[in-house]
């Protein structure tokens, strides 16, 4: 994980997760909301901001600002939570 992200309270981070910066653009390490699942082998990088109560499957790959709520699958696509 880079020393620049941010993560939020009650956060999962499961294994061989990457959270890094965009070193072509910016230098930026994503903001991560509270609440947050990150499933195994996602990679969550650049200048990006994860909302809160959001999950990211695992494998996801995110470049992409994620709002409250969402969860994300495959590569930046982001879909809506089920609640059943």
């Amino acid at each position: 994980m880079s020393g620049k992200a941010s993560i939020g309270e009650q956060c999962t981070i499961m294994h061989q997760v990457t959270i890094g910066v965009d070193e072509l653009k910016n230098n930026k390490a994503p903001v991560i909301g509270n609440n947050v699942f990150i499933g195994a082998g996602a990679k969550i990088i650049g200048n990006i901001t994860v909302g809160n109560n959001v999950v990211i499957g695992a494998g996801a790959i995110v470049t992409k600002s994620v709002p409250n709520g969402k969860t994300v699958v495959g590569i930046n696509r982001i879909i809506e939570q089920s609640n059943g």
